[in-house]
């Protein structure tokens, strides 16, 4: 990734390109070209603006909206904890964002922490379309497959079975990506890539409450209907999903608002306190 700014009307953008082995890899080309045949015609502020493909001196890219600069992977590793009273916000941000790929006729299928980019007040922007299918209709709908493709970690079942997908299994992968933004870990964890794929496919869902205990009850609940085996039993699509978020409580006790970026660096050194060791 590179920040560059346009010749033309001096607007700064994102470079996505192609490190120099892959330049010639017929597979990241045409995973990178995608990407822009998906994404070039959206129009939303929580999904990323994608304008252009090309290659120069043969080297292929793609050039973006330029912004956050973090996704929320890293966010999680650099201030996870700071994190918790965004998170209304960025849960109902990533359902709208993704509500609206869906309403394009589009299915992200790698839904996780890492294609989030989020800032430090909770604004964030979907990113990636390398992976996304053109949602089926019709006979397909029912009798299709699909590539098996996507992260591990966030992999809905039918994902991983090669079905036909709708927007159900976005919806899974963001149910994962939940539980880890509140728990900081991942709801299931293997020694090998088959038995992590096993997990999703058969393993009882994690109860999110048992790793954050300031999460209620019925939130818990909602979290693991997200990643409810059968996609029969996960909310409908991200409109009803966004509804159910409206009608439950998330946390037992609020958390506290962390100070902005602007405060973060206004304070010297010497004002940062000293992280405490835990105790054990």
């Amino acid at each position: 990734m590179w920040e560059a700014i346009n010749d033309l009307d001096r607007r700064r953008v994102a470079l996505k390109a192609l490190h120099d082995k892959f330049c010639k890899d017929k597979e990241q080309i045409h995973a990178l070209k995608h990407e822009y045949e998906v994404a070039h015609n959206f129009d939303h502020p929580l999904v990323i603006h994608v304008y252009e493909f090309n290659i120069h001196r043969e080297i292929p890219y793609l050039t973006m909206e330029c912004g956050i600069s973090r996704n929320m992977k890293m966010a999680l590793r650099e201030d996870g904890a700071e994190l918790a009273y965004w998170t209304p916000k960025i849960l109902e941000e990533a359902a709208k964002g993704l509500g609206y790929v869906h309403e394009q006729g589009w299915i992200h299928r790698d839904v996780k922490p890492d294609n989030f980019l989020l800032d430090y007040e909770g604004n964030l922007k979907l990113i990636d379309f390398s992976i996304a299918e053109k949602k089926r209709s019709g006979l397909s709908k029912w009798f299709g497959s699909s590539k098996v493709q996507g992260t591990r970690s966030y992999m809905s079942p039918e994902q991983i079975k090669g079905e036909a997908l709708d927007g159900r299994s976005d919806l899974y992968g963001l149910g994962c990506t939940v539980f880890e933004l509140m728990s900081g870990k991942l709801p299931f964890t293997a020694t090998s890539a088959d038995h992590l794929l096993d997990k999703h496919l058969r393993g009882q869902v994690p109860s999110l409450q048992a790793a954050n205990p300031n999460v209620t009850d019925e939130f818990s609940t909602l979290v693991a209907r997200m990643m409810a085996k059968k996609k029969e039993d996960r909310p409908d699509d991200m409109a009803t999903l966004l509804r159910l978020f409206h009608q439950t409580k998330i946390y037992k006790i609020p958390p506290k608002k962390p100070p902005s970026l602007a405060e973060r660096e206004r304070k010297t050194p010497e004002e940062i306190p000293p992280v405490e060791e835990e105790t054990k």
